[in-house]
């Protein structure tokens, strides 16, 4: 745990909001997954559909 805190202290600002950016993302698409690739399916049938 130590070795984490260490590490974490020496991140910058960006490096962290990146990593949290990350995250947030990564939980909004595993929580929307169903939607997302239905979102996904609308966009490309209509790009290549028309």
């Amino acid at each position: 745990m130590k070795k984490i805190k260490a590490w974490w202290n020496r991140t910058t600002l960006n490096e962290k909001l990146m990593y949290g950016l990350i995250i947030a993302l990564l939980i909004g698409i595993a929580t929307r997954w169903k939607y997302v690739f239905k979102e996904i399916g609308e966009a490309f049938s209509g790009i290549f559909g028309n």
